[in-house]
């Protein structure tokens, strides 16, 4: 079976996924810090933070996009073990995403119900 190039090839569902999970986490994060409605609760991704925006936007995506990368290119020796890795990642991010806004933001629930009902 000849292998296409990794950047040729149709990315995986769960990478998708794991992509935008990390993509939404930025983003609110951003969002919840700018409103003084959160602090980033990872140590290292404050530093780059308090750096400024560019700085934690780029070491936000420098953390998942050579590991999502790596996923897809073993993706097609293994495809079956990164499917499984990939889904287990997604589960766990979101319960680490999920614990850590109701750490710092105790209303999130109160914020989405607004954010999507008006």
């Amino acid at each position: 079976m000849e292998q296409q190039p990794v950047l040729r090839r149709q990315i995986s569902a769960e990478t998708a996924a794991i992509a935008l999970i990390c993509c939404v986490d930025l983003l609110t994060t951003l969002f919840w810090v700018s409103q003084g409605k959160a602090r980033e609760g990872n140590p290292v991704m404050a530093y780059f933070l308090q750096i400024g925006t560019g700085a934690f936007i780029s070491a936000k995506v420098l953390t998942f996009a050579p590991a999502l990368v790596a996923a897809e290119w073993y993706r097609q020796r293994n495809p079956a073990f990164v499917r499984r890795l990939l889904q287990w990642v997604i589960v766990a991010y979101l319960a680490i995403y999920v614990a850590g806004v109701g750490a710092h933001y105790g209303r999130a629930l109160e914020f989405y119900r607004r954010l999507l009902m008006g």
